[in-house]
């Protein structure tokens, strides 16, 4: 782990960039100036020197000193450095200042100690040593508070504590007083502590009336100005003081995170999504958008997905309404964040997460409007403006719209806010006008010397959250995105492998090849919008497959045995019924209707009495669905589902979750979380149809749910068609017990064959298909008014009848099929 924070890149830094030794000459535009021996100049930005795979800090060069300097005596610096040496041995097992080479202690190597056990091993180390006092709690302490502050939480409190400006006096003197001291910076003179205290005088009469505030003695007032003076510092341009009196000096030194609700306008909005979230993170010293998140309105932010979008590479993205420009991103780490309170996914691992890099998190106060509010506000507003200004509607459902969205705004704010003139940064920039939060950044970067460096590629990507998909000959999908790479072609295709993605930019996935090796997997987009692997595989196949008629293993003519002949006619294939042919149709018609609609999803229910041919029916459709193709577009992968009796809506939940390829949860899951972690695989999968077989008990149940109105609420949010099988009984019709969601599900009631031409061509399909081996052809056709008497009209029973009949026929040894033979076989 790394022990400071933030990463930077200085002046006078000696760096490794494209196979050469560089030194950092300057900064500008967003660029970095290097240059080496010979004289040779390059201008990469920090981005392209954040991915280049051989970029390396050599060395240090001279840095300006940080700016926030804690006053302290230099025995008590000393053994703040003293206490650092001991506690960067405990966090990373080597002590620093140590060779590159060095192998740390056994009881402080991180690969067999966990945390604990080092503090306790130091404690035990520095008690020997005669430390008093350096229990495993105290070394504990020391540590988190070195991640939280650097140096400066090692330092002895008691040793540099101060006492406030103004603490002792009326907080209206110096509110007034840092406002006119903060114009002094701006204008860059010079003001006695006199005028300060007729000013601020004049001031506060005119404000709250003559004599309502009074004045400290002027050399009370003289010590408040040396004091705020001293704590300010000289950087005339680049400090601020906040209406607290607190510094700040750099940029990330304090970063707020505020989420606003974003109405859409009516071109945009749809019937289930009429605004968005969005949460920004701004730097309140250049107010420079460090990242921004569009969601859903009734999600949150992804904690750690925003942290690793703060501390990752700045894009260059092309300029919103500026053709082919390229801009540069200002990428500023927080030191500091203050959050608003929102509803945040995966808080407890973000809060970890920054303690261990040492980003230090306060809670917004709710009673005061904070400065971060107020720039947020603008922001709001100015936004809000620029969308109502937006033609067409770009995207057909909710989730590509807010996938435009959050493309949308980042360019904006890149090209737009970024350059946008803001009187509150006229000190930051240096200048009395047009100061914008772009040039406040590059104001900063000229004086300071640095700046930031983004982390490491492992270290972003295990911030991003986790799922685990198998490997597929068209690639992986996650989140309704193909991605492709000719290296996924090397892993096993029989195990899901683990991906991370960043579910605000889906541009590209991480796949875990090996144990610690990420491949970054771009999206696989062809000329057609296609993946290219995909088109080639629609390229074979046809507009509309299905089974044929014939079954799909024929008897051995080697091996013509008993066995094979009766295995061979026991799976003779299923007819190709009017009611099937029906139920193709009305599928594919709803699995069209329910990917282009937001609301409102249809679903497909199969009703008749037993033996009907409603499982057969199910078990054909899927077959049927996952081969077939409209307009060149394939239909999808079916999973086949028969509940139980004893299913629960949770556990039905659960059982569809895992024929999707769910991992099992660690814990006990809710039925409202199943419901959700099941709607985000399909959402990710190329699932099309769900077959819920025996939908319905035979006997109304006393719980006050059941697993089809759980997989009814589901079906309404996923573009996935749910196909129901039901037993049109008297004891409990569907009508009766589940009236409720009747209304959106399209009813298909088998129906026996009446006696004609389709029975009889019914028949002589199975005529065709006997193995027997004294059948004669067209001798099972002679039979067909006997068995539409003896099976009534229904195929499903015609089937079975027949199969049963060729297997009695090769048992008792006749070879053929008679109506004496049929009349024996129960139906």
């Amino acid at each position: 782990m790394d022990v400071s924070w933030p990463p930077r890149l200085g002046l006078g830094d000696q760096v490794r960039y494209a196979g050469r030794g560089w030194v950092v000459a300057g900064f500008t535009r967003g660029l970095v100036q290097l240059t080496d021996s010979l004289g040779d100049l390059a201008y990469p930005s920090v981005e392209e020197l954040a991915l280049s795979s051989d970029f390396e800090v050599l060395e240090h060069g001279s840095r300006v000193p940080p700016v926030r300097v804690v006053p302290t005596t230099k025995a008590v610096l000393e053994q703040a450095r003293w206490w650092e040496r001991h506690i960067t041995e405990v966090i990373s097992g080597l002590p620093l200042g140590s060779a590159q080479d060095a192998a740390p202690r056994s009881e402080y190597d991180p690969a067999v100690r966990t945390l604990s056990q080092r503090e306790a091993a130091k404690a035990a180390e520095l008690t020997a040593a005669g430390v008093t006092g350096a229990s495993a709690r105290t070394v504990r302490r020391r540590r988190q508070r070195y991640q939280a502050d650097g140096l400066d939480g090692l330092v002895d409190g008691r040793a540099v504590r101060e006492r406030t400006p103004g603490a002792h006096q009326d907080p209206r003197v110096l509110e007034v007083l840092l406002t006119l001291m903060a114009e002094e910076v701006r204008q860059g003179g010079t003001t006695s502590a006199e005028e300060y205290r007729r000013s601020v005088g004049r001031m506060l009469d005119t404000r709250y009336g003559i004599g309502a505030v009074p004045l400290p003695s002027r050399s009370t007032f003289q010590r408040l100005v040396k004091m705020v003076r001293e704590q300010r510092g000289d950087a005339r341009g680049i400090t601020l003081i906040d209406e607290n009196g607190i510094r700040l000096s750099r940029p990330g030194e304090r970063v707020y995170v505020d989420t606003f609700e974003l109405p859409l306008p009516s071109h945009l909005a749809g019937p289930s999504l009429r605004s968005v979230r969005m949460t920004v993170a701004i730097d309140e010293l250049t107010h420079t958008v460090c990242t921004l998140t569009v969601h859903m309105p009734h999600d949150g932010v992804d904690g750690p997905a925003l942290l690793a979008r703060l501390c990752g590479p700045p894009a260059l993205r092309t300029a919103y309404g500026s053709g082919d420009e390229r801009v540069a991103v200002p990428l500023i780490l927080p030191e500091s964040m203050v959050l608003d309170g929102s509803r945040m996914r995966r808080r407890r691992e973000f809060q970890n997460e920054c303690r261990a890099m040492g980003i230090r998190i306060e809670k917004r106060r709710p009673v005061e409007k904070t400065v971060g509010e107020r720039i947020t506000s603008r922001l709001v507003t100015l936004l809000s403006a620029e969308l109502t200004t937006l033609k067409g509607d770009p995207s057909h459902d909710d989730v590509s719209l807010i996938s435009w969205l959050q493309d949308w705004a980042e360019q904006w704010v890149e090209s737009v806010w970024h350059h946008q003139p803001q009187w509150k940064l006229q000190a930051t920039g240096g200048q009395r006008r047009h100061a914008t939060p772009y040039s406040a950044y590059e104001a900063c970067v000229a004086r300071l010397g640095w700046v930031h460096l983004p982390l490491g590629r492992q270290a972003r990507v295990r911030l991003l959250p986790s799922v685990t998909r198998r490997v597929t000959e068209r690639g992986i999908l996650v989140k309704g995105h193909r991605y492709f790479h000719s290296e996924l072609a090397l892993l096993p295709s029989t195990h899901p492998v683990e991906l991370r993605f960043d579910p605000y930019d889906l541009r590209q996935v991480w796949v875990r090849t090996r144990a610690d090796v990420w491949l970054q997997v771009p999206r696989a987009i062809d000329t057609l919008g296609q993946p290219p692997s995909m088109r080639a595989w629609r390229a074979t196949s046809t507009t509309h497959r299905s089974q044929p008629d014939a079954p799909a293993r024929e008897p051995s003519a080697e091996l013509d045995s008993i066995q094979d002949r009766l295995s061979y006619h026991a799976q003779l294939p299923i007819l190709r019924t009017p009611f099937l042919q029906e139920a193709f149709h009305l599928s594919a018609r709803l699995a069209l209707l329910n990917r282009t609609t937001t609301s409102g999803r249809q679903g497909l229910l199969v009703t008749g009495p037993p033996r009907s041919g409603k499982t057969t029916a199910l078990q054909e459709l899927g077959r049927h669905f996952a081969h077939a193709t409209i307009a060149g577009r394939p239909l999808g992968q079916a999973v086949y589902l028969r509940l139980h009796p004893a299913d629960s809506d949770r556990t039905a939940l659960l059982r569809l979750g895992k024929l999707i390829g769910l991992p099992p949860h660690p814990g006990r899951m809710s039925t409202v979380a199943a419901s959700e972690a099941v709607q985000e695989a399909l959402m990710s999968s190329e699932t099309g149809l769900i077959l819920v077989d025996d939908a319905f008990p035979k006997a109304p149940t006393a719980a006050s749910s059941t697993p089809v109105e759980a997989l009814t609420f589901l079906a309404d949010q996923v573009p996935v068609l749910f196909v129901y099988a039901a037993s049109d009984t008297a004891e409990n019709p569907f009508a009766r017990t589940h009236g409720a969601g009747q209304g959106r599900l399209t009813r298909l009631q088998a129906a026996p064959i009446p006696w004609g031409p389709d029975w009889r061509c019914l028949v002589e399909s199975l005529d065709k298909t006997l193995r027997l081996r004294r059948h004669e052809p067209g001798s099972l056709l002679r039979l067909a008014p006997a068995l539409h008497h003896r099976t009534g009209g229904w195929a499903g029973a015609l089937a079975h009848l027949v199969r049963s009949a060729s297997i009695d026929a090769i048992l008792s040894g006749r070879e053929e099929i008679t109506e004496q033979g049929v009349r024996s076989i129960a139906v």
